[in-house]
């Protein structure tokens, strides 16, 4: 295998891909190459054509929150948005994408993290239903999927409420149904679900967030959406918390 220089900057490619991918509405894609640590090499020549492939290394939590059928549809998806920008390229093209975990180094105190979670400290369910649309962002040992989600997130333990991000729910009747709101809320005994809407890792339509959540509402819990667009600040989130708390007041009043 040879080293030849590459055809693109890297971060340039990476980033014209994850703006393919926004098109295609592919979410868990764009999660793995912002997430992942990525290289390409230059894998064979053929013909006077050199092939490279790219190879994106995961946090051992987002790599498994994956199945292996979900890697192989994102190795597909990523190479599908990539291969066209080689066709300009005499002499070169692209062969692959290969997603592998990464071995990290190692932090401090591992071994005592490795006995805390044997004796069940810190074990968490949270953030992995949606292999679809993975939580790869990280904030006070939560798991999160957007900046959106951790600002809203802030504001509402800043307004002291009560709140479960990305809990799963499990429900068993004539279908076996796993769930995952973007948060629950629990007001003077009343539970409600809050959904982020309209960005790049929140591109679910209404209708279908509605369709997946009906076997909570079907149990009278209330649901409210907030768009990413109100989230963009501490002081805007603020805001859409207020809004929700009138809400929620007025729903208890309602009772």
């Amino acid at each position: 295998m040879s080293f030849n220089s590459q055809p693109f900057q890297l971060e340039n490619l990476l980033a014209s891909a994850v703006e393919a991918l926004k098109l295609q509405g592919d979410a868990r894609a764009i999660a793995v190459l912002v997430e992942g640590k990525c290289h390409m090499e230059l894998w064979e020549s053929d013909f006077g054509v050199d092939y490279w492939r790219l190879f994106i290394e995961l946090p051992v939590p987002l790599y498994y929150a994956m199945n292996e059928d979900d890697r192989k549809f994102t190795q597909e998806s990523i190479a599908g948005v990539v291969a066209p920008f080689f066709a300009s390229l005499p002499g070169e093209g692209f062969s692959t994408v290969v997603i592998a975990p990464l071995v990290a180094e190692a932090q401090v105190g591992w071994r005592d993290d490795a006995v805390r979670f044997i004796k069940g400290e810190g074990v968490t369910n949270q953030g992995r239903v949606r292999s679809d649309n993975i939580a790869s962002k990280q904030h006070q040992g939560l798991l999160f999927r957007s900046k959106a989600e951790i600002t809203l997130f802030n504001a509402l333990t800043r307004a002291k409420l009560a709140v479960a991000p990305l809990p799963v729910f499990i429900r068993i009747g004539k279908a076996y149904n796993r769930l995952e709101p973007d948060f629950v809320v629990v007001y003077k005994g009343l539970t409600f679900v809050v959904e982020v809407d309209g960005d790049t890792f929140h591109r679910e339509l209404p209708a279908e967030a509605d369709k997946r959540l009906m076997p909570l509402t079907y149990e009278g819990v209330d649901v409210r959406r907030i768009r990413a667009a109100e989230l963009d600040s501490d002081a805007a989130a603020d805001l859409a918390v207020k809004e929700l708390i009138d809400f929620m007041a007025r729903r208890k009043e309602s009772r």
